[in-house]
């Protein structure tokens, strides 16, 4: 589990070198044009007391890793989490979740992801819930949710 949030460690003990968050009074993403690099940032403030957060959105976009080419999905996602010490800053998320837009893979994995990302940064964020709702394709709405 990870006991801190400005490391670089995942919660399963290896470095994760792609993750590059910070805590206030180091957010730095608010209030100016954010480079692409910097996608992969998410950024937390301290809350007072443990509130129960959710974030929805229609932006969060993947590549289909079955099709060749370019063959966006899209999904409408919820993400839930309590954040008992800090909170996630919502652009960073935002940002964060853009980064997804170019990745090959499968909605069943991305859940997971998300989720396993989140997560990791317990003991600061607890309860973490992610629903994701692929929009219509052939006909057919996928929605996969993690923890099952």
């Amino acid at each position: 589990m990870r006991t801190g949030l400005s490391g670089a460690e995942s919660a399963d003990g290896r470095t994760d070198t792609a993750r590059t968050d910070t805590v206030l009074p180091d957010l730095t993403l608010l209030g100016r044009t954010v480079g692409a690099d910097e996608a992969t940032t998410l950024e937390f403030f301290t809350v007072t007391a443990p509130v129960r957060v959710t974030f929805r959105t229609d932006e969060l976009t993947a590549l289909c890793p079955a099709v060749p080419g370019i063959q966006p999905d899209r999904y409408r996602a919820e993400i839930a989490y309590t954040a008992v010490t800090h909170a996630v800053e919502s652009k960073s998320l935002k940002l964060w979740l853009n980064g997804f837009r170019d990745r090959r893979i499968f909605a069943e994995h991305l859940v997971v992801e998300v989720h396993e990302h989140l997560a990791g940064y317990a003991p600061a964020v607890s309860d973490v819930a992610v629903r994701l709702e692929q929009h219509v394709r052939g006909g057919i709405v996928t929605v996969v949710e993690h923890p099952a």
